[in-house]
């Protein structure tokens, strides 16, 4: 956890840590597994057969083990993260797990310059403030021809679709158009910006696209969905900044996500791909 300003206002940092829940944690990423790797693997479709690639933030692995197929037994993964529970589970003689935070540790240890393909999904909106400079660093990895291909949502459009449907007042008032996440020092439509960001750290033949749907409550998106907001309301009881308000608005967040008569947007999912040439 981030050292506090105070009590009220944490500073902004990963919410979703797994120590002290990892049972929990693990179910989440399960279904988030289930619902983001077929797109994941869509946008990773450039990688060959013995290609080096890095996986940032790698979580339970599943992309590293699809990348290693891919690459073959003449290729390398290298999965990072600053958790490796879930990693070191995994025994493939062309996947490489390391512990490794992009924004502190030195690059060395990861050999820049090196590799064909560096990816990460669902990381950089937790770096708040930061995503710059991680990004940077993951561009410093990439030989010269390599290929970035980062995954990032506007967690803001997470919103009902029937204003006349009974949750969808309170959600509503909870939601705030995404306010809830700027109250939490984070930026709601950080997906849309990765283009603009990919450009400043001197990407070209950069390609973006976004996705969303309308699911009802009572789905895997939605048990997801909750499941990652009683994460975050975990991470505020722990920090002190779970107040009584906060911990209504919860409740009018997480309601609505069983009820199979309420529908919502899912979060707009953004895919970006762009191109190291120098």
């Amino acid at each position: 956890m981030t050292e506090h300003r105070d009590n009220a206002h944490p500073e902004p940092g990963y919410r979703l840590a797994a120590k002290g829940r990892y049972e929990t944690e693990d179910e989440r990423l399960d279904l988030l597994e289930q619902l983001f790797d077929p797109t994941s693997r869509q946008r990773r479709g450039l990688v060959q057969p013995g290609w080096r690639c890095l996986e940032v933030g790698a979580g339970r692995g599943s992309m590293a083990v699809w990348l290693a197929q891919q690459v073959g037994p003449t290729g390398q993964v290298v999965a990072t993260d600053i958790d490796l529970r879930y990693l070191n589970r995994l025994n493939l003689p062309n996947l490489q797990v390391i512990h490794h935070n992009i924004l502190e540790d030195p690059l060395d240890v990861l050999d820049p310059g090196s590799f064909d393909l560096v990816c990460s999904r669902l990381m950089l909106f937790w770096l708040a403030g930061k995503q710059e400079k991680a990004l940077q660093r993951m561009v410093q990895c990439l030989r010269p021809g390599g290929w970035l291909v980062d995954e990032d949502g506007d967690w803001g459009t997470v919103i009902p679709v029937d204003s006349s449907h009974p949750h969808s007042a309170g959600y509503n008032k909870a939601w705030h158009d995404g306010g809830w996440w700027v109250s939490r020092g984070y930026d709601p439509e950080f997906g849309r910006k990765l283009p603009v960001l990919f450009e400043r750290c001197g990407l070209k033949n950069i390609q973006h696209e976004a996705r969303t749907e309308a699911v009802r409550g009572d789905t895997p998106w939605a048990k997801w969905w909750g499941e990652s907001l009683e994460g975050i309301r975990a991470s505020e009881r722990i920090d002190g900044s779970l107040t009584p308000a906060r911990e209504e608005e919860y409740k009018a967040l997480i309601t609505p996500l069983s009820d199979p008569t309420f529908w919502f947007l899912s979060a707009l999912l953004h895919g970006c791909l762009g191109q190291r040439l120098e």
